[in-house]
């Protein structure tokens, strides 16, 4: 009898052994809020409520549009549930090309929307400059792409 329960066992043993691991995605919670995780990589522009790493990336974004010259940055901007939004733009030397991602908000729309656009404005505030795009296409003003306090 004991033979057969050792046997039930072994046969037992290799079963579980055989199985497939399911890997799950790394879940991050931030703020009291799940998220994938997403790390954005050293070249970033990274906004966490005002507080931006890179801006120098950005500004030398800026001078090669206003020199004509091709250039791309990613701007990353968490919500304050610690959800990344990324918006991309593209500069080909004519227009800018934007896409922004907002499929990792949470409780935003979720969408991707790319949109084409003739110049980066900067509007100077008391206490902050607004960077945004303009002359999209079908509409005047594109959206917002930094806010850099003062």
């Amino acid at each position: 009898m004991k033979k057969y329960y050792v046997a039930i066992l072994i046969c037992i043993f290799f079963i579980s052994g055989c199985q497939q691991n399911q890997v799950t995605p790394k879940i991050t919670y931030v703020s009291g809020s799940v998220q994938e995780d997403y790390q954005p990589s050293p070249e970033d522009i990274v906004n966490k409520h005002g507080d931006i790493t890179n801006l120098e990336t950005f500004q030398i974004f800026k001078d090669n549009i206003d020199h004509g010259e091709s250039d791309e940055i990613r701007i990353v901007t968490y919500t304050e549930e610690g959800d990344p939004m990324i918006h991309e733009l593209l500069y080909d030397g004519k227009l800018i090309h934007s896409t922004e991602d907002t499929t990792r908000d949470h409780f935003g729309s979720g969408s991707i929307n790319s949109i084409s656009c003739e110049s980066l404005e900067a509007e100077d505030k008391a206490e902050r400059t607004d960077y945004y795009l303009s002359g999209c296409t079908n509409q005047s003003n594109g959206p917002l792409v930094l806010v850099i306090w003062k």
